[in-house]
């Protein structure tokens, strides 16, 4: 068994206000994440509806997974809402708790930003750090 499309890359299909991202796995198949309104999602309910859409938008895709894998895999998937978490404190009041990385920043994993918000937070932690003389309690206190 070969490879459908070339390995060892993320495959990025951007459409509109739609995306799907492709990664490889060692046994020569994708995991594959479409990323879409629910509003359209929920518009695609028949068969032909979604070969129509995937044909216009995504024929490349649809000639890798072919019309029944498309059809059988998008009307068998239960949608997932990506969710933002903001916080509106990232340090306890008494400075013995601070959050950093993915813990503060939710991210999707396929923008591919969670390690650079982690990075930056070290960053920002580490100035304070140097600000407060290392005094960890007043760091935090003052990380923002």
């Amino acid at each position: 068994m070969q490879f459908a499309m070339p390995e060892n890359y993320l495959h990025i299909w951007p459409r509109h206000k739609f995306v799907i991202v492709a990664s490889p796995n060692q046994d020569k198949s994708f995991n594959a994440t479409f990323v879409l309104p629910m509003s359209i999602f929920n518009s695609l309910s028949k068969s032909e509806e979604i070969l129509q859409f995937f044909q216009q938008y995504f024929p490349d895709v649809l000639s890798f997974v072919g019309s029944d894998g498309i059809i059988k895999t998008f009307l068998s998937a239960k949608p997932r809402p990506l969710i933002t978490i903001k916080c509106s404190t990232y340090v306890s009041s008494f400075g013995d708790m601070l959050l950093m990385g993915d813990a503060a920043h939710s991210m999707a994993p396929f923008y591919a930003q969670g390690m650079n918000a982690a990075f930056e937070d070290c960053l920002v932690l580490f100035e304070t750090l140097k600000q407060t003389n290392f005094d960890v309690q007043k760091a935090f206190i003052a990380y923002k």
